[in-house]
């Protein structure tokens, strides 16, 4: 790190009250004066021209300048499900310290603190690491390469991160040093009791800056590319769903060879795909460059781009600069065809779409009900793709049958979209059904800051993100994609925005089913959407005990869309039974449970 003004993001009071600058020796002072509070500071140094770009622009969100580093933070996060209580967490951390012992690190090297949930390790520049503006790629690179297996990837360049002595408001607890002793020595637990206040019987030592001579950057040339492309293997990628080699190309920066191939190719992606224009596809290109040893000259540049807008050039999935970029994430993988996703497929294509199929490890993608109620006499999937409608009259509790469901599937990501039952109501009901706890003790083990049923309740419902409005039914797919969710539940269907639909009721609701069919199989998800009954179908349940597939409200299209649509009905809304029966599965044969409704815990069981 070179002797000049080096500056730092912070943070206080909340992670979003970021775009705050300091000289990197005034930030004890600003730690000092917010204590009790929660903490962050970037995790990269920026040097002075950060000062007129934030004054400008009002965020360092797309700053390139010169970047350092004075320490590197290794996050090991708490493991979600940790069975042995928080102690596999511990024991990962022992793993790094071992990793550093092998590589020749040096305990004077580093600190181990407890974050308040997981663990971070202060490590010094071991590396010998240069100040660049590509720093953070080098330095996730070099972290991917030694202690990959065991350590989670924080490294972008606008990262922040908690600081010493930060509370942590999701545990109540404090980031707090701790000496190997106690770590190797201590459980999790009485390590969580210590870190219930700003500790002082214990202060970690000064961390030795000196590079280790054993040790190396991870070279980024672009003789080196193949390598580090290699060490990214087993990571988790930084890509959306959508065309997905085009950021792979770009995420590569230099590879030997390609500047001129894969700067064509991705020009002609944005133009094509995201109708960028030529000013914005030249922008776009200059920044591409910056990420090369050798980048192409400006004039050049702007060249390639004119000619690909003067030549209309086309790049399918089969092209081959596009190939060895090809992930099965992408939502387009299994059409193989960037201009459309709606090819005739031969028979040797639908063979192979099937292999393909059913090859692939579906665990985040379906779930059986009858993991949920063992007792069912036969398993029913619920998959990617399907758009499920559970339809019920009014305060029968369908909202909690729902949320019932989303606390038992820990290994699905869901994006809760309650639109009818506020933040602070859905949020308690969501802690009473994953906990079994009645409204009251909810209550009073937050009110009373209970450290331990806190942990329980964050790790019990940590798969689940809640939100209280939708977006238009036109931009809901876009802001899916960004949440990386594999459910959605949408509660309710009447709720979802559609500007576009006009005043007409039955065209509104036609237009949100399509949407949400469109959703479910374009993101690759569950869309699982409440929906209320008509008024006639509220009647003519009085009289005969059910409901059948047409009694949903308004139009036919709800069920036309529908892939699995699903009935839940009680006699008596304040008693406690409930039949949930399905009325229509496209691949699946129906089913019917009869279950007992807990009103004071929000769980389901089976009738006695």
């Amino acid at each position: 790190m070179e002797n000049k003004d080096w500056y730092i993001e912070y943070a206080t009071g909340d992670v979003s009250n970021r775009n705050q600058l300091c000289k990197i020796n005034d930030f004890s002072k600003i730690a000092k004066n917010n204590i009790n509070k929660e903490i962050y500071r970037s995790m990269f140094l920026y040097d002075e021209s950060i000062v007129p770009y934030l004054e400008k622009n009002e965020t360092v969100t797309g700053f390139n300048g010169e970047q350092s580093i004075d320490k590197i933070v290794i996050d090991i996060d708490l493991i979600k499900n940790d069975n042995d209580k928080g102690n596999q967490t511990r024991k990962k951390v022992l793993d790094v310290t071992d990793a550093m012992e092998k590589l020749l690190i040096d305990p004077l090297h580093y600190n181990i603190w407890f974050s308040g949930r997981g663990f971070h390790i202060h490590l010094a520049n071991v590396y010998g690491f240069k100040d660049s503006n590509t720093l953070a790629k080098q330095v996730r690179a070099t972290m991917q390469r030694d202690f990959g297996k065991h350590i989670d990837l924080i490294y972008d360049s606008r990262r922040l991160i908690r600081a010493g002595f930060s509370h942590n408001k999701k545990s109540g607890l404090f980031k707090i040093p701790i000496s190997y002793e106690e770590l190797e020595t201590l459980s999790y637990e009485e390590i969580a009791k210590i870190a219930k206040a700003i500790r002082s019987d214990y202060k970690p030592h000064k961390i030795k800056q000196e590079h280790v001579i054993s040790l190396e950057p991870m070279d980024m040339s672009r003789k080196n590319i193949a390598e580090v492309r290699k060490v990214f293997d087993n990571a988790k990628g930084e890509t959306t769903r959508f065309i997905t080699c085009a950021q792979h190309i770009y995420n590569a920066g230099h590879v030997s060879g390609k500047r001129h191939k894969h700067l064509l190719a991705l020009v002609s992606i944005w133009r094509k795909r995201y109708a960028f224009d030529k000013v914005g596809c030249d922008f776009l290109a200059r920044a591409y460059m910056t990420n090369m040893d050798k980048p192409l000259p400006a004039v050049e540049v702007s060249k390639i781009v004119s000619d690909a807008f003067k030549n209309d050039y086309y790049y399918g999935c089969n092209h081959p600069d596009l190939q060895p970029y090809c992930d099965s994430k992408c939502m387009l993988f299994k059409y193989k065809d960037l201009e459309s996703t709606t090819n005739v497929l031969t028979a040797e294509d639908m063979i192979n779409n099937l292999i393909d199929h059913y090859q692939t490890d579906y665990t985040d993608k379906q779930f059986d009900l009858k993991t949920i109620f063992p007792f069912m006499q036969k398993s029913h999937l619920f998959t990617t793709g399907q758009l499920i409608t559970l339809i019920g009259d009014t305060g029968l509790g369908k909202t909690a049958f729902i949320s019932y469901l989303a606390t038992q599937l820990p290994q699905l990501k869901i994006l809760f979209l309650s639109l009818e039952v506020d933040e602070m109501t859905m949020s308690r009901r969501l802690l009473q059904a994953s906990m079994n706890k009645t409204k009251l003790e909810t209550i009073d083990f937050l009110k009373n800051r209970d450290n331990d049923l806190i942990l329980k309740a964050i790790d019990q419902i940590s798969h689940i993100k809640l939100e209280c409005s939708s977006p238009d039914i036109q931009d809901l797919g876009s802001h899916v994609a960004e949440q990386g969710a594999k459910i959605i539940i949408v509660d309710t269907i009447d709720r979802v925005p559609a500007k576009y639909a006009g005043k007409d009721d039955f065209a509104r609701q036609e237009v949100i089913a399509n949407g949400l069919k469109d959703l479910a199989m374009k993101e690759d998800v569950m869309v699982i959407a409440i929906h209320h009954i008509s008024k006639s179908a509220s009647y003519n349940l009085k009289q005969t005990n059910t409901l059948d597939i047409h009694s949903g409200k308004g139009n036919s299209a709800i069920e036309q869309k529908s892939d699995q649509f699903i009935m839940f009905h009680g006699n008596n809304p304040k008693g406690k039974q409930r039949v949930v029966r399905s009325l229509k599965a496209r691949d699946e044969s129906t089913f019917e449970i009869l279950l007992n409704f807990d009103w004071n815990t929000f769980r389901f069981d089976k009738r006695g």
